[in-house]
Parts: structure tokens; C-alpha cells; sequence
């Protein structure tokens, strides 16, 4: 990687840090507020929504509707507003906003010639949303709650705001003045993904809390496992429909095992989920090369797929726990892995 490249992966590695950190800490601060299932669910499905809404392309509004919504969460996490679980949802709502007006330009922006290439984006990706996960479990323990949490993220949020208000940024215009979500499309493979991994996540911190017995702490463990599994992913000679059966069988497995061994199983869980996200990405890049605007549009149509998934995902998963019982949320996981390897298609391309 060269000097000019270190400014470009500091500023993605710090964005994706705040992103995962404010997710996590805001899932977390939900599930004690409500322990509804259904309102747990909303939480990541409002924030994939947001990739719905015909946002134009605006990189300095997008930074600061995100750091409006982090000193909203920090405002409730200080217990400066009322109890209602109303607010981190509204308080998500905007993250989700800034996030989806801003991807698109920073992301063009990133991967214009001698800044970073796609595969460097996505590494310090999967490395910013690792270091999330970490602060999400050391920083609790200071006040024993997640305001530390939501001042670090919305501290990690500032470079960007002050790249993006300065006259150096100048991301590549696209090809054509399109709306962002006529210009990202729909990927099935993707939002099939996506699915499954909403209706994964959707749950897990009520579930750590309320089940497990666990605190901030432990969830944030979990989430570090499956963040260093993304870091550690080896290429696999596995079609596609495998992988989603190592998965479920990992998930079943959660249940045979003690605290940390369930946490550890999370590694390769991770590890195989980057695995099928690497197939994606390169799927839906290939014949685009490295330039800017291209990769920048197909990675923006594999993120809205995704957010389009987990939407589906973590309303479904809500509303089964909400009918069935939160205990019940595991078996519900474990068969929709189940059916996706039973039909999601048997060969998968090969990538390079």
C-alpha cells in the first residue's frame, strides 16, 4: 500500500469502526429498554431501510445526519431523554440515513487510481468492523453502560465529516445522473444472503441478554469472534450451498457447547460468511476492473441487496420470536440455514 493510500484506508478503517460500534452499542441499549422480540427486530430493519429511499448521493449531509443520530443515542444512553424504546429507533433511523447518502460518493472517492483498491476496501472493512466489535466490549465496563460507546463513535465519525467539508474531496462523477436506487439494482444472490444474516443478528443481543445471561460485554465478544472469522477467511473449493450447511451445523452446535466455546464457534461462522461474500463481490464486479465509479457501483448494489435482506430477515425473526417464544429464535436460525443450502443453487462461479 502506498503513502498515498494511508489517508484514504485510516479514514474507511475509522468510518467502519464508528459504524459497527454504534450498531452494536445501539442494539444493545434496545434490548434493555424492550425486551419485546419484535421491537428488537425493528431496530436493524429500520436501518436497512433507509437503503430503500431515493437518497441523492450527498457525502457532508450524510456524515452529519450520522453524528446527530450518535449524540442522540449518547443523549438516551446518559438518560437524558425518557426510557421509551422509541428513541434509539429513531436515533438508528438517522445513522441508517447518513450512511446510505454518504456510501456512495466516499466509496468513489476511495477507489479513484492510487488510493485503494477494492480488495483493500473490503479488508479494512471487515478490520474497522472487528475493532467495533472489541470497543463495544472494553469500553462497557467503564460506566456500565454505552454512552463511552457513542462518544468513541461519533469521535471516529469526525475525519470523515472534515474530508468531506474540505475542497480535496472530489469523488468521480458516474456515468449518468441516476437516483441511488435505480443505480444499484437488485442482486437475489445478496439479498438472499442478507436474509439470513438479519434474521442472524436481528436478535442476538436480547438473546445474549435475556437468555445467555450475558452482559455487554460477552455480546461484544461474540461479535469480535465473528469479526476476526471475516479477517481470517481462506478460499474454500466449496459450492455455495455448503457453506450455508457449515453454517447451520455451527449454529446447532452453539447449543452443545458452554459459554466460550459457543463464542469461539463464531470464528468460523464469520470466516465462512466472508468466504460468500467475497463470491458475491466478485461476481458482481467482474469485467468492471478497478475503476472507481464501477467498483463503487457494484459494491452499492451488493450493499442495498444485503440491507433489502436483513430487512425481511430481522422482521421475520422479530415476528416468529414474538409468536413463538424468544428460546424458540435458535431453531428458527438454524432451519432457514438449513433451506438455503437445500435451495439455493448447487454450483456457485468460480472467482479469482
Amino acid at each position: 500500500m502506498s503513502n498515498r493510500a494511508a489517508l484514504p484506508s485510516l479514514l474507511w478503517f475509522s468510518q467502519r469502526t464508528a459504524q459497527s460500534l454504534a450498531g452494536a452499542s445501539a442494539g444493545w441499549l434496545l434490548s434493555g429498554l424492550s425486551q419485546a422480540p419484535l421491537v428488537n427486530g425493528l431496530l436493524p430493519a429500520l436501518t436497512a431501510s433507509t437503503t430503500l429511499l431515493p437518497l441523492r448521493p450527498r457525502a457532508r449531509l450524510g456524515m452529519v445526519l450520522q453524528l446527530c443520530g450518535l449524540l442522540l443515542l449518547l443523549a438516551v444512553a446518559l438518560k437524558r431523554l425518557g426510557p421509551s424504546p422509541v428513541w434509539p429507533l429513531v436515533a438508528s433511523g438517522l445513522v441508517g440515513l447518513g450512511r446510505t447518502a454518504s456510501l456512495l460518493p466516499l466509496q468513489r472517492w476511495l477507489l479513484a487510481p492510487r488510493r485503494l483498491s477494492l480488495v483493500w476496501l473490503q479488508r479494512l472493512g471487515d478490520a474497522g468492523g472487528l475493532t467495533g466489535s472489541l470497543l463495544t466490549a472494553l469500553l462497557f465496563p467503564l460506566l456500565r453502560n454505552t454512552a463511552p460507546q457513542f462518544a468513541m463513535a461519533a469521535l471516529l465519525l469526525l475525519p470523515g465529516l472534515l474530508l468531506v467539508s474540505s475542497p480535496r474531496f472530489r469523488p468521480p462523477p458516474a456515468s449518468a445522473p441516476v437516483s441511488p436506487v435505480a443505480a444499484s439494482g437488485l442482486d437475489l444472490r445478496s439479498g438472499a444472503q442478507g436474509l439470513l444474516f438479519g434474521a442472524l443478528f436481528a436478535l442476538l443481543p436480547l438473546w445474549v441478554r435475556t437468555i445467555g445471561g450475558g452482559d455487554c460485554v460477552d455480546f461484544g465478544l461474540v461479535l469480535a469472534a465473528y469479526g476476526l472469522g471475516r479477517i481470517l477467511t481462506l478460499p474454500l473449493p466449496l459450492p455455495g450451498w455448503s457453506l450455508y450447511a457449515a453454517m447451520a451445523l455451527l449454529l446447532q452446535a452453539t447449543t452443545w457447547l458452554p459459554a466460550w466455546g459457543s463464542t469461539a464457534l463464531f470464528v468460523p461462522l464469520g470466516a465462512l460468511a466472508a468466504g460468500s461474500d467475497g463470491r458475491l463481490a466478485a461476481s458482481l464486479t467482474a469485467g468492471e476492473g478497478q475503476r472507481s465509479v464501477g467498483a463503487a457501483e457494484g459494491l452499492a448494489r451488493i450493499d442495498r441487496s444485503l440491507a433489502i435482506g436483513s430487512l425481511v430477515g430481522s422482521l421475520a425473526m422479530g415476528a416468529g420470536s414474538q409468536l413463538l417464544g424468544l428460546p424458540h429464535a435458535r431453531i428458527l436460525i438454524v432451519a432457514a440455514y438449513g433451506l438455503a443450502a437445500l435451495v439455493l443453487p448447487r454450483r456457485h462461479a468460480a472467482t479469482a
